[in-house]
């Protein structure tokens, strides 16, 4: 049996530092991984007076090589995205060499695409749970705590009030996803025109407009819970009012290639993440609503503080709870795993039941 050992893959990157931060104040004692052996050296150098870090430079690019590399690894959270292009080289190496996989993604076919690939998981023994972060613990516990309180849900209605900065690996992750705005009808997915939806949603007393967008929870939200009809939103903000009509009107442009080059050097120039002083008053507050099929309606909210310092510590616990032996093989979403109480273990987290009568709308 081998010593258990966390890899953070992309741990040079923005969310992957405070990862490994997290990792280290938690008293393990990561392996940090990435493609470039001097920021890892930087990175090593920066920790090293703490803990003590071991770095590896390997490229997703080289599965041979890379699966030597995993061979004593016990768990990977990878950090490095866009997911979508990541994703299955990092998972295809964790299947051969039985580690556990965990990443932070918020990708719709990433999800998809895993759950899919589920049954083979479980055969290894191993447990695959993408989106280890604020997309989609939070949301994920919150939809599923409702939906067992509430059983026989057909709709179920999300939506995010973000009072946070992006990171640059968040918006090359967005630019990816630009005209593929999807929701779920009767189980399945099905693309929606930026701005087609709109909802409002209590946030915050009173309650506010939001417009749909795209969330994981369309696909991780269908797999905890069964719901088949999933819709996503976003706060209608300035900015992404502004953003829905570029997308409404340029959307097909900006997708293609030659967009996404343009967006992608665009972003090359923008700052790495939020600063350490924004994300102490930054948060995210999500909204869960399920509906039956007589049109009763229940909702419930979440207050999470920090979004990108809660994506590092959920991935570290989760990723701890792994190294100790506490998980299920297979796909899993975080409270198909843990339960919805997962999410009440996080500090500075509150939870308020809006409507628990299941009234008609």
């Amino acid at each position: 049996m081998r010593e258990p050992k966390l890899l953070i893959y992309g741990a040079t990157g923005y969310t992957g530092r405070l990862a490994v931060a997290e990792a280290v104040r938690s008293g393990l004692k990561p392996v940090a991984g990435g493609r470039d052996p001097e920021k890892l050296a930087v990175l090593a150098s920066a920790t090293t007076a703490a803990r003590g870090l071991e770095t590896r430079a390997l490229g997703l690019d080289r599965p041979d090589a890379l699966a030597g590399a995993l061979e004593d690894v016990s768990v990977v959270l990878h950090c490095a995205g866009p997911f979508s292009r990541t994703a299955l080289p990092m998972y295809d190496v964790c299947l051969r060499t039985g580690t556990h996989y965990l990443d932070i993604t918020g990708e719709i076919d990433v999800f998809e695409t895993l759950a899919a690939r589920g049954a083979e998981a479980a055969g290894a023994g191993i447990m695959v749970m993408p989106g280890v972060g604020f997309d989609v613990v939070p949301s994920d516990c919150l939809i599923a705590d409702l939906a067992k309180r509430h059983p026989g849900g057909r709709t179920l209605r999300l939506g995010l009030a973000a009072r946070s900065g992006a990171s640059r690996g968040t918006m090359r992750t967005v630019a990816q996803a630009i005209g593929h705005f999807r929701v779920r009808r009767d189980g399945a997915l099905a693309t929606v025109r930026p701005g087609e939806l709109r909802h409002a949603f209590d946030f915050g007393p009173p309650p506010r407009a939001a417009l749909v967008g795209v969330l994981g929870d369309v696909s991780t939200a269908f797999h905890s819970t069964g719901i088949p009809n999933i819709e996503t939103y976003l706060q209608a903000t300035r900015s992404f009012v502004r953003l829905t009509k570029i997308l409404r009107s340029f959307g097909p442009l900006l997708a293609g290639r030659m967009g996404k080059a343009v967006l992608n050097r665009l972003l090359d120039r923008a700052p790495e993440g939020p600063s350490e002083s924004a994300r102490r008053t930054a948060h995210g507050i999500l909204v869960a609503e399920i509906e039956d099929a007589e049109g009763r309606r229940v909702a419930a909210r979440v207050r999470v503080p920090d979004p990108y310092g809660f994506t590092a510590t959920a991935g570290i616990a989760i990723a701890g709870r792994a190294l100790a032996g506490d998980f299920k093989p297979g796909f899993q979403t975080p409270s198909s795993a843990y339960g919805a109480d997962l999410l009440r273990e996080f500090d500075d987290v509150t939870w308020e039941v809006l409507d628990d009568q299941a009234t008609a709308r």
